[in-house]
């Protein structure tokens, strides 16, 4: 996956402050935030807004926000397989 970084024209890549990948049509952001020590985690996708990561550099943010993900994508497709399986009653 290719991460965009919003640095200025002519510095590094590794100056930015904000790094955006896209795949399909999922959306991923790890990005700091002003004032804010450390890293962050963005994927509006699966509802997440400004997970803090633990990590100090980038590219050990951006590994620990695949396991952040993968975490999230679990247990949505646990909540999608129980949904599936389960009984449908309609209640007033």
């Amino acid at each position: 996956m290719k991460f965009r970084s919003n640095a200025r024209y002519g510095k590094p890549v590794e100056s930015g402050t904000i790094y955006e990948g896209k795949i399909g049509k999922l959306r991923i952001s790890v990005h700091r935030i002003i004032y804010c020590e450390g890293w962050f985690l963005s994927c509006p996708d699966l509802g997440i807004s400004q997970m803090q990561l633990k990590s100090d550099t980038l590219m050990s943010a951006i590994e620990e926000s695949k396991e952040a993900l993968k975490k999230v994508a679990d247990k949505l497709a646990e909540d999608v397989n129980a949904f599936c399986k389960s009984d449908i009653e309609i209640s007033r």
